[in-house]
């Protein structure tokens, strides 16, 4: 079953709001699902969102944006999502944003459809942000990437959506101290402010680092990008038991030299590092949604050792399968 919303639809059913002059949490509790939003307002027009969901049903809401220039920095910590934005010029009809990873976008004056799948928790940082935050530090824009440079000098320059790659150590690190911000008031604005500004520098300089690998790609024709995502379809269908390099190369048509180069430039990971992202994301919400002890989620996913699937989830997530499972009380 398949549950469409409106973004007034979606408002009405939050029954939980808590508001004071910069900072809110909305919550929701329904028969098909539950969702949590906490905001914070922080100097500079930064804004910090942190939202949860879990859905029995297939979810589909509508929203629009408005055409405030702000730019959406987005960091997908568990559970996908797929948008389709119909009849937007320069941006693709049908994208998904994938747990793990991170993306940049700009996307003022559309009408969107959000896509949450049913049965995966979902946990995502999002922080709204102008390019005028740019302006108000010193020195010169030629380190960051040209589009940002361009909506700098011209903040109605053409929307995009950049998917930035996996989301690194650091940048995690940063992540887990926004979700355990041990302050209050004054001091937790001070904090927050501090860590958003750290992350977005973050992803900016990853960007410079993806496009300085993209100058110095393969330049890889349209065909065989089309059969690096054809690669990627693959390890998400055989997610347990992946075919190994040279059989995945030869079933995409591609030598594993270039199925190795363009994996890391295309989708900012390696092919391992994408079918263990993709495990660990899996075993998440295997915690968090069943009663499967360690053991048996670990083999599932494709772990014949719990000791060492326990050692790759505490890398990724910062807490051991357990603590992770106590830790949201299940």
């Amino acid at each position: 079953m398949t549950i469409r919303l409106t973004e007034t639809n979606f408002n009405e059913l939050c029954d939980d709001v808590q508001l004071n002059h910069y900072e809110g949490k909305v919550k929701f509790f329904t028969w098909f699902g539950q969702v949590s939003s906490h905001w914070t307002m922080l100097r500079h027009h930064l804004e910090l969102v942190i939202q949860e969901s879990d859905f029995s049903e297939t979810v589909i809401v509508e929203g629009e944006h408005d055409d405030s220039p702000f730019l959406t920095s987005k960091f997908l910590l568990s559970g996908g999502m797929r948008t389709t934005t119909p009849n937007v010029p320069g941006v693709s009809d049908d994208y998904e944003e994938v747990a793990g990873y991170n993306y940049l976008f700009y996307l003022p004056d559309i009408r969107e459809f959000e896509h949450f799948t049913a049965n995966q928790h979902k946990q995502c940082i999002s922080i709204y942000w102008y390019p005028d935050l740019l302006s108000s530090f010193q020195g010169c824009f030629k380190e960051l990437p040209t589009l940002l440079v361009q909506l700098i000098e011209n903040p109605t320059k053409e929307r995009f959506h950049q998917p930035l790659g996996a989301i690194t150590p650091a940048m995690r690190l940063v992540l887990r101290q926004i979700l355990q911000c041990p302050f209050r008031e004054t001091l937790r604005q001070m904090y927050l402010e501090a860590k958003v500004l750290e992350l977005l520098t973050l992803q900016i300089a990853q960007w410079g680092e993806n496009n300085l690998l993209l100058e110095r790609s393969l330049f890889f024709r349209p065909d065989e990008i089309e059969r690096l995502h054809h690669a990627k379809a693959i390890l998400n269908q055989k997610l347990q038991h992946p075919p190994s390099l040279l059989n995945l190369a030869r079933q995409i048509g591609l030598n594993d030299f270039k199925l190795k180069r363009g994996f890391r430039e295309i989708f900012g990971t390696t092919v391992c590092g994408y079918v263990q992202s993709l495990r660990l994301e899996q075993a998440q919400q295997l915690l968090l949604g069943t009663n499967l002890t360690i053991a048996e989620i670990a083999s599932q996913v494709g772990y014949e050792s719990t000791s060492h699937f326990g050692y790759l989830f505490k890398r990724q997530f910062g807490m051991t399968p357990r603590d992770y499972r106590h830790h949201k009380g299940l």
